[in-house]
């Protein structure tokens, strides 16, 4: 049987309205407090509250403080000046019954049309800074391009003018000297004329041909194996297409450039450049962890624990340096099994993440919560 809360006191002001709610030694979660325009709700078995209010209130700029010993709700009215009589309405049961029903579901199709607002909002947000970053990465590539027609151009001139400088001047041409008189030149005697060649057949022999040919002389299995075998070493080397800008093929760079879109909200961006450099090399664990809460904020959470997983595996071995990281890992890893109903899971990691980091509050909160929720399933499996 629900234990009804009867210690209940309320008092008003000109636009807000003041309920205390006794509760002693109370461990009240948000999620266990329900308001709405007209019905408020405290649910923590055994314990139960609710009120349908007699007037409407304005629930967005309501506010509740969950304290040691009470509840207490400062509740905006939705007519200011208007002096409540009654705290409650007063009806029959069916009534009151009726009413709470019609609140809630109207309540929830507010709920509803909010979340299908926000979405549309984070769905037109998200194109806008797509858009703006693609002008963004135009105007750089543009400015880029300028940089290096501009170097370029002043390397042409001063080669120009280096070339300049290295030119001889022409000489003046020698004085001509005076032809002597025809009689007084010699003619050579004439040579005599080479003598006629034998003909003879030439033997003329080629060296095979293993690139590209003509369709008429094609060895083309050969030539496909051929560029099979070039590209397989060429990826070993880690080989990256030549038309690729230098720092395009600098798995830092593409770090910092997915660590710029993650900070600009734009994760599916972080995402494609941490994957962009994560190809160029897979044992940069911050390649790794950084994706991880990109994927987290999209609630991809099993994509996030499998990254999670691989900077793990690379954060040997354990030692004070890298500390940090891996409590990075495990806490982010445990959060994503959890979400994804894996409670158990999710508070074995964030127990040991928050014994790597004592000193962490956020983290020992988080075990002790996911505790009790465990402890919660465990008992409503036992009833």
């Amino acid at each position: 049987m629900p234990v009804i809360l009867k210690q209940v006191s309320w008092s008003q002001e000109a636009d807000q309205v003041t309920i205390r709610v006794q509760f002693p030694e109370n461990y009240l979660r948000p999620e266990e407090v329900f308001t709405s325009e007209q019905f408020l709700k405290i649910n923590k078995p055994p314990y139960y509250w609710e009120a349908l209010l007699a007037n409407p209130i304005l629930d967005r700029e309501s506010r509740c403080a969950i304290l040691e010993n009470e509840v207490v709700f400062n509740l905006r009215k939705k007519e200011p000046g208007l002096e409540w009589t009654l705290l409650e309405l007063d009806v029959p049961r069916g009534e009151r019954v009726r009413l709470k029903e019609e609140l809630l579901a109207a309540h929830q199709k507010r709920l509803e049309e909010e979340s299908k607002q926000r979405l549309v909002e984070k769905d037109q947000k998200k194109k806008e800074e797509i858009s703006r970053q693609i002008e963004r990465d135009g105007n750089d590539r543009t400015a880029i391009e300028n940089l290096l027609h501009a170097a370029k151009q002043r390397e042409l001139e001063r080669m120009a003018e280096v070339k300049r400088k290295d030119t001889p001047r022409p000489k003046a041409p020698p004085p001509k000297k005076e032809a002597p008189p025809p009689s007084a030149v010699k003619k050579p005697a004439p040579a005599p004329l080479p003598a006629i060649r034998q003909s003879a057949t030439l033997q003329v022999s080629f060296t095979e041909r293993n690139f590209v040919t003509p369709s008429r002389e094609s060895r083309e299995p050969e030539e496909r194996d051929w560029i099979q075998k070039q590209s397989a070493a060429k990826k070993a080397i880690g080989f990256v297409d030549d038309d690729l800008r230098p720092e395009e093929r600098n798995p830092e760079w593409l770090k910092a450039k997915g660590d710029s879109f993650f900070q600009q909200q734009n994760y599916l961006g972080a995402i494609s450049a941490y994957t962009a450099g994560i190809r160029l090399t897979d044992k940069y664990y911050s390649l790794f962890l950084n994706r991880s809460a990109a994927h987290f904020a999209l609630e991809n959470y099993q994509r996030c624990a499998e990254d999670c997983s691989a900077a793990l595996e690379l954060l040997v071995p354990p030692i004070e340096a890298n500390r940090k990281a891996r409590v990075s890992c495990l806490a982010r890893r445990g959060a994503a099994l959890a979400r994804m109903g894996f409670v158990r899971q999710g508070y074995e990691e964030m127990v040991a993440a928050a014994r790597l980091d004592p000193q962490n509050d956020a983290l020992r909160r988080d075990a002790e919560l996911l505790g009790r929720k465990l402890e919660e399933e465990g008992s409503s499996d036992g009833d």
